[in-house]
């Protein structure tokens, strides 16, 4: 009797079943800033408390709860201020836990994390927004944390909202799940461009626009680009390397087919990834010399 797998069963077995069979990836060399991305998870740990604690009242959150107002700017322009409640714990353990928008379609409850450079979020909150029927780029790497490391996926988002603070092309890792409280992880990437100030009392959460500042194509500065061109670049060439050593090797002739088919893989989302990334800052008008790789 035949099986048919749906397109979106075949890229969920491709994504995350391959790796299992095939973890033999290339050694990634670190750039030289040292600035290959870690992601924690500390805070999944750090704080946790005994099961007795008094918790205070909590206000529900959703997505309608939000208040925002304005100051202004040097310039005269109106500069917004959104005020968010944010659940409090997870079970026993402190967090601060706040409604997410993404891709203007699903709203997910996720952990302000300021020990997470970028964003995360778990295969299940990535199967409800289809991800996994997209072709447009997901690289499997690994999420590394205290823990060690685990299979992962590397993707980008195109648009993140929290009420009306918003970011756009936003590179995110796709793990297992972290939590049943939260479906991922808001990391300092998306703080950037705003003065986060948490009040534990009332548990809101203050989100204050920043000032707008010079050379920021898309709202990123040099850094950001630097980063993520050099991120994106070197994980293509990696495994372009890695493929192109394949032909020299002797043994197994079908695990050899396998691990070439596997980097040929790689190597396509990879660069995927990294000409979306390009046509973003093309669209951006993002100088040349950041884009350097």
């Amino acid at each position: 009797m035949k099986i048919l797998l749906s397109k979106k069963q075949i890229m969920e077995n491709i994504v995350f079943l391959t790796l299992f069979l095939f973890m033999i990836p290339p050694v990634f060399g670190k750039d030289k800033q040292g600035e290959t991305p870690v992601f924690t998870d500390r805070e999944l740990e750090t704080y946790r408390k005994p099961s007795d604690i008094r918790k205070p009242a909590e206000r529900p959150v959703t997505s309608e709860t939000s208040i925002t107002s304005s100051t202004i700017a040097d310039n005269g322009q109106p500069l917004e201020r959104h005020e968010i409640p944010y659940k409090a714990f997870e079970g026993s353990s402190r967090r601060i836990i706040i409604p997410v928008r993404l891709e203007n379609s699903v709203i997910a409850n996720m952990a302000l994390d300021t020990g997470s450079p970028g964003m995360i979020i778990s295969d299940r909150l990535a199967k409800k927004l289809g991800i996994f029927e997209r072709d447009d780029g997901m690289l499997i790497t690994y999420a590394a944390g205290i823990g060690g490391s685990a299979p992962a996926v590397l993707t980008i988002i195109e648009k993140v909202q929290v009420d009306k603070a918003e970011d756009h092309f936003v590179p995110t890792i796709i793990t297992q799940s972290l939590s049943d409280a939260f479906d991922g992880l808001i990391g300092l990437d998306f703080m950037a461009n705003y003065s986060i100030k948490i009040d534990t009392i009332k548990h809101v959460v203050i989100f204050e626009e920043l000032q707008k500042r010079k050379n920021m194509p898309a709202g990123h500065d040099e850094i950001w680009w630097r980063t993520n061109f050099r991120r994106f670049a070197l994980t293509r060439s990696e495994w372009k390397k890695y493929r192109e050593n394949l032909n020299t090797q002797k043994g197994d002739a079908q695990k050899l087919r396998a691990l070439k088919d596997f980097a040929d893989r790689q190597y396509r989302e990879a660069d995927k990834l990294f000409n979306k990334l390009n046509s973003y800052a093309i669209t951006h008008s993002v100088p040349m010399q950041w884009r350097e790789f």
